[in-house]
């Protein structure tokens, strides 16, 4: 009697919780570690027990068991593998330091946990800016179009009113979503778009001249109006552009040849036959070169080239320049031909 009183006296009552089922143990042991061994409980690696397996329990104490399981979370595109001991996707969400309401899962986060694991994908809550006139909205969505977004903070959209980006897209991270009340009905009229014109450097035509090569062609776009408010005023403002029509660039050449310089030359010069002259000295190539040192069509040294007011090389000016020229040469030297040409010179009087 005296051995079964003690005996009876050291049964303890502890109430076991594993995975939500709740037992009743009997038991001698004081610790948690001899609760589980009387209840053949065997812990695996990503099991967790509480309180402690070396804790001493008392009369009526409890002992909480919750078996690992495994969560593979797909978070935009990205997996990552997780050892939880939660029994709903909500509860696994938390454990891991994820808040099921930043992101948009594809269970319910009320989903129990099996113990052979789940894989649960997810999309992560974007931060977008919602501008409308003077109000500034930053939120964190997981919406799936921007009209949702806007609905979830509480703007509805009136008929006309304009959304940059469309109601339809996609939220991205870091969107900005512009949102225009429209007060009135919009209206929609054609504008000219105005042609440019190109200007061209047209050397073969007198500086200053303009000839029109294409003439340039206006385009025309739509352009649709309402009145909005801005900044607290009610403005009228530009709600979309379409071209119908391309304006096309005209061509204009504007010319950079130089004039040629005017040379006052005597009668008796002007009458004189240049043409053989120049026949005789270059065979009347304006361009050329003797390597003694003389140039164009009437082989001009350097020296007297400059004398007669000329400029550059002789053979790089046009041939009416350097006919000009040697006639003002002509009157320079008093009709002195036989120094200047001793042996074509005669031919001036061809």
């Amino acid at each position: 009697m005296v051995g079964g009183g003690t005996a009876f006296a050291m049964d303890q009552r502890i109430t076991l919780s594993v995975d939500g089922e709740r037992s009743t143990v009997h038991t001698y042991g004081a610790t948690v570690q001899e609760v589980l061994d009387s209840a053949g409980v065997t812990l695996d690696e990503h099991d967790a027990v509480a309180p402690s397996l070396d804790t001493e329990l008392e009369q009526g104490g409890s002992v909480l068991v919750r078996s690992g399981r495994e969560l593979t979370l797909t978070v935009d595109g990205k997996s990552k593998k997780h050892w939880v001991t939660a029994l709903t996707v909500g509860e696994a969400l938390q454990q891991i330091g994820r808040n099921p309401e930043s992101l948009k899962l594809s269970v319910d986060p009320g989903k129990a946990v099996p113990e052979s694991g789940v894989e649960v994908e997810a999309t992560a809550a974007r931060r977008v800016v919602i501008l409308r006139d003077r109000v500034r909205i930053e939120t964190a969505t997981t919406a799936g179009t921007v009209e949702k977004v806007l609905e979830d903070n509480g703007i509805s959209l009136g008929e006309h009113d304009a959304v940059d980006p469309e109601p339809g897209a996609e939220p991205t991270d870091g969107m900005v979503i512009d949102v225009t009340d429209v007060l009135s009905e919009p209206k929609t009229e054609e504008v000219p778009i105005e042609a440019e014109v190109e200007e061209r450097e047209n050397p073969d035509l007198p500086e200053g001249e303009k000839e029109v090569v294409k003439e340039p062609e206006d385009g025309v776009k739509k352009v649709t109006t309402a009145m909005i408010m801005k900044e607290g005023v009610k403005t009228e403002h530009v709600l979309k552009e379409k071209v119908v029509k391309k304006p096309v660039k005209g061509i204009t050449e504007i010319g950079t040849k130089e004039p040629e310089p005017e040379i006052d030359s005597s009668a008796e010069a002007s009458s004189l036959n240049w043409s053989a002259l120049a026949e005789c000295e270059s065979g009347g190539d304006p361009t050329a070169v003797n390597p003694a040192g003389y140039y164009g069509l009437y082989q001009f040294s350097m020296q007297t080239w400059q004398s007669a007011g000329g400029s550059g090389n002789p053979a790089e000016a046009s041939a009416s320049e350097q006919t000009m020229r040697a006639q003002k040469l002509y009157d320079m030297v008093g009709g002195n031909w036989q120094g200047q040409w001793p042996e074509c010179g005669v031919h001036l009087f061809d």
